[in-house]
């Protein structure tokens, strides 16, 4: 018989996943050990992994005993083995079942990435095949993946509490371990948001003064992806200092500026945050900016009087890192908010530029086209149109977090 094709036998894994056993087990008897383990789903995964997976004992005693396959050859495109899945998906009869079968696949069988079906356990929150190989197989809490990762990383990053208490009663040591990039369980935990995850490793006496290979501490972890209960426990509970600095000088609330959280910024603020620069001389201001964060360039710009025009060590203010970034509507606001003399002129919320030769009753207040061209082209294209025009104080120019009506940025989306 014809060694089965990918595209032919689909159906098979299918029947896996449907729970039709009877259908696999007709169309398998008659091929051979071989001929079954060629057959793979676009991930290379056999029917020796979608039985651990779906936790179908008497096929995969069939296909081993039966069919006489050896489970230890067979692997997915990432060098997933059965008992890898088997661990993913909390399958713990079926792990018992391959580790007594197969000697050679054990708890610290690896993959690719150096992962053990502990260290997918703990990743995939699957405690009973956690418990049981903490206790019964004596896994090594501190055996490292090739990224340095123990299982405490995976459940940390994951915000898996119960695996934690697992892990840590196993071997507390590993509650600050680092990784080859020197993040600790805190670090993942604090950067994808698990405020009672941070919690439970601080109970048990995680440190979150350590910092990774970049100098990041918790803090900046938490400012850096958004998340504001965290860095507002950790400022309000554990006393963490809001002007730390990494190792590009760089202090939280650059990390929020990055980020463009307005709350986290205005948080920051009002808990005495510097406006300092880092390494390269930009401050929060260039970060936001070049990231394109208009509210959150609003909110540094007006509530701490930073300079619109202070430049890095490349001699850039924030205006040209949005204007290089593409962020061309945030960089004319910049620009506009930075000169002085243009401001003056442009005391409206709405600037529309008039037309040539129309004659307009509100002319006065107008800025002329040729002399507001100039003043903006190496940032916008020249557009020109009709508008109307509304008097108001010139220093509102660059406001939080409203929609943005002024004067590039309104003539930018009209036109």
């Amino acid at each position: 018989m014809a060694l089965p094709a990918h595209h032919s036998s689909q159906y098979l894994f299918n029947a896996c996943e449907q729970g039709d056993i009877e259908l696999i087990l007709n169309h398998i008897k008659s091929l051979s050990s071989s001929e079954i383990c060629s057959i793979r789903d676009e991930n290379q995964a056999t029917l020796v992994h979608y039985a651990c997976r779906y936790g179908y004992l008497n096929l995969l005693k069939y296909l081993f005993e039966s069919k006489q396959i050896n489970p230890s050859q067979l692997r997915t495109e990432h060098g997933a083995t059965c008992a890898h899945d088997a661990a993913v998906c909390d399958q713990i009869d079926i792990l018992k079942y391959i580790f007594y079968q197969c000697k050679q696949l054990q708890w610290n069988t690896r993959d690719e990435l150096g992962n053990t079906p502990l260290h997918l356990a703990a990743s995939y929150n699957s405690h009973n095949v956690l418990h049981y190989l903490l206790n019964q197989q004596h896994a090594d809490p501190h055996n490292p993946s090739y990224n340095g990762f123990l299982a405490i990383h995976y459940a940390s990053e994951h915000g898996h509490n119960e695996c934690i208490k697992l892990l840590l009663t196993k071997s507390p040591d590993t509650v600050n371990q680092q990784t080859n990039q020197l993040s600790t369980p805190i670090h993942l935990a604090c950067q994808n948001g698990f405020l009672a995850t941070v919690q439970l490793l601080i109970s048990y006496g995680a440190n979150f003064q350590l910092k990774d290979q970049n100098g990041s501490n918790c803090l900046h972890m938490a400012c850096g992806n958004g998340h504001i209960d965290i860095v507002q426990w950790l400022v309000e509970k554990q006393n963490v200092n809001v002007n730390e600095c990494d190792y590009q000088n760089c202090t939280p609330l650059h990390y929020a500026a990055m980020n463009g959280n307005e709350h986290l910024i205005n948080y920051l603020l009002d808990k005495q945050a510097k406006i300092t620069s880092d390494s390269h001389g930009n401050t929060p201001l260039h970060k936001a900016a070049e990231n394109g964060h208009q509210s959150a360039c609003a909110i540094l710009v007006e509530g701490t009087c930073s300079s619109v025009n202070s430049v890095n060590n490349r001699q850039l203010t924030a205006a040209d890192l949005a204007a290089n970034s593409d962020h061309l509507s945030l960089a004319n606001e910049l620009h506009l908010r930075g000169n002085s003399s243009l401001l003056q002129k442009a005391t409206v919320v709405r600037l529309v530029i008039k037309k040539r030769n129309v004659q307009r009753a509100d002319v006065s207040c107008q800025v002329n086209e040729d002399d507001f061209i100039d003043q903006k082209n190496h940032y916008l294209p020249s557009r020109k149109g009709e508008i109307s025009t509304t008097m108001v104080n010139s220093e509102n120019i660059l406001h939080t977090p409203r929609s943005s009506v002024v004067a590039i940025a309104k003539l930018h989306s009209d036109m």
